[in-house]
């Protein structure tokens, strides 16, 4: 069965003029559509059906660029121009999409349209009960049916397309698509109708991690109730800068002060510790010298309140591993989010009650297998759909030694992490020196943790081998500024300097005759050189003028106006 889908806009749109071209984060919301089909349902041919009104060229010029079939048909009669685009590709079923589904489900599209290459069914349709989101709505019609229905139908419903289907549900052989959502996504109004809600589409690509063309519903359906979240991991410099003391104060009270008094005159965003007791960290009987150790490198209740304090009253954030569920009564009052450690990751009791408490999560992914990282991702989200949004989650890349050599730094991780879960990502690092943490900003951490020390002179402790100073910690903020200033938006726009300098005009090219023309003359392929500057047909669309006459006389290397020299 041959099957393709038609995407119903117009420039005009009596609900949101403009809204089918209005850029998103430098692309069109047409663009956009079409990169949710092509990524994940290529193997469907697409038809954008828009009207033979002057206004719909600006579509016909996008979609030659986008290199999509354009069909232009009756401006009022859109059932007719839904039909007729069918038709025109010689398609049995046609798909009908609207230019406000920006979040095309194409997981339903697909399962859909293996319905429909069954031949049994007349209308497949997800849209009786209406579970999904509103901008979700999909219908499949038999391209022959809708031909035999389409000359009962009124005014009002051509307008509408499939109102009439509806009104009629006894004519036909229909099948109802079942709506298997998360939970989250019913009720959600993704539809693009209004000013408010092409803000609303805004603000979710811009949460996005990824490319919103790979985005499952779920993870939208993430992002879209996200909206009114704070975004803990950003500092000042960009990432947010956790300055670990860990355990560096080795059970010395005075020593832990003097080194978060050092870590607050670095510039840290924060400054983390780590609450435990070896009671409740190790077995006494299967590593007593590791129980010892981490009962030798205790502090109490009251020293870490104190710590806390310090932090609190320098404007400076208070953090902790806290290895030790009897603690998180007294010290949730100092934490925005929780820190778990590598070791945790797979301590799922604790997680559990860890997330029972609803704060944002940061998780080190030391010793782990992508598995048991997904593993662990999908069990905080059972507990609590928040942890589906990067507002609550992130995830750190880590190799739980110290020190490691840099080729076991594996910094690419976080791409996988990211594009694995749609969280945030950042890197805990345990390198040598400050590269790794530099380099980790240029690929786009959100959050960098590190050892902190007052000094790595005379120092045993491993943890010192691989922690900066205070000094070293400002040089890093600093060059960490400038990766952020390089970096900048991941929106691809012209910039300031290039426009205020006119480069958009002056660097590119534009469709120019090589000769003169006299009115009626035919204009061929050989006739056209594109040459800057960009006056008059941009060269992208130069197709526009071949096989075309000239309305009037045409002065060669003349910019040309197509409403005015083109017949």
């Amino acid at each position: 069965m041959n099957i393709g889908i038609v995407i119903l806009c117009r420039y005009g749109s009596k609900r949101l003029p403009g809204k089918i071209l209005e850029q998103i984060e430098g692309r069109s919301v047409l663009g956009h559509i079409l990169d949710r089909l092509f990524v994940q349902a290529p193997d469907i041919p697409v038809v954008v059906a828009t009207s033979d009104e002057a206004k719909d060229n600006l579509i016909e010029t996008e979609c030659d660029r986008e290199g999509v079939t354009c069909f232009r048909g009756s401006l009022n009669d859109v059932s007719d121009r839904f039909l007729a685009a069918a038709r025109s590709q010689g398609w049995e079923y046609a798909i009908r999409l609207n230019g406000d589904n920006f979040f095309v489900d194409v997981e339903s599209i697909r399962g859909m349209a293996a319905i429909g290459r069954t031949g049994e069914y007349d209308l497949i349709t997800n849209v009786p009960g209406r579970k999904f989101p509103k901008g979700m709505s999909v219908e499949i019609v038999r391209v022959a049916f809708f031909s035999s229905v389409i000359e009962y139908m009124d005014r009002a419903d051509r307008e509408h397309v499939t109102r009439w289907l509806y009104d009629n549900a006894s004519v036909g052989r229909r099948y109802v698509y079942p709506n298997t959502l998360c939970p989250d996504a019913e009720g959600l109004d993704l539809a693009l109708d209004t000013a408010e809600d092409m803000a609303f589409i805004k603000s979710i690509v811009s949460r996005a991690n990824s490319f919103t063309a790979g985005l499952g519903l779920r993870q939208i359906a993430a992002l879209a109730n996200g909206a009114a979240a704070d975004f803990p991991w950003r500092g000042p410099a960009g990432p947010l800068l956790i300055a670990e003391i860990g355990g560096n104060h080795e059970g010395d009270f005075t020593a832990a002060k003097a080194l978060t008094k050092a870590a607050i005159a670095s510039g840290a965003d924060y400054i983390k510790f780590q609450i435990y007791t070896g009671d409740t960290l190790v077995s006494r009987v299967e590593s007593p010298d590791r129980h010892r150790h981490f009962r030798t490198f205790e502090l109490t209740r009251e020293q870490h309140r104190e710590l806390a304090m310090m932090c609190k009253k320098s404007g400076v954030g208070y953090l902790a591993s806290v290895w030790d569920e009897n603690v998180f009564d007294w010290v949730d009052e100092f934490m925005t989010f929780y820190k778990v450690g590598s070791g945790d990751l797979t301590a799922w009791p604790l997680l559990a009650k860890l997330a029972g408490r609803g704060k944002p999560i940061l998780l080190s992914t030391g010793l782990a297998t992508l598995d048991e990282v997904m593993q662990t991702v999908r069990y905080l989200q059972r507990i609590d759909p928040r942890y589906l949004r990067k507002e609550y989650l992130c995830l750190l890349q880590c190799t739980s030694m110290y020190p490691i050599p840099d080729s076991e730094a594996h910094l690419r991780v976080m791409d996988r992490l990211r594009s694995a879960t749609g969280v945030a990502v950042g890197y805990s690092d345990h390198t040598v020196g400050s590269a790794a943490l530099i380099t980790a900003a240029s690929m786009g951490a959100e959050v960098l943790e590190f050892h902190f020390t007052d000094t790595r002179e005379g120092k045993h402790f491993r943890d010192h081998k691989v922690s900066l100073t205070r000094d070293e910690v400002k040089t890093l903020k600093d060059s960490i500024e400038k990766v952020t200033t390089l970096r900048g938006t991941r929106v691809k726009l012209p910039q300031s300097s290039e426009l205020s300098e006119n480069h958009h005009v002056t660097f590119r090219r534009a469709t120019y005759l090589r000769r003169d023309f006299e009115p009626g003359e035919l204009i061929t392929a050989d006739d056209i050189v594109v040459l800057r500057p960009m006056h008059g047909l941009d060269a992208r669309d130069s197709s526009y003028v071949i096989n075309r006459r000239a309305r009037r006389k045409i002065e060669k290397l003349r910019a040309l106006d197509p409403a005015t020299d083109i017949t």
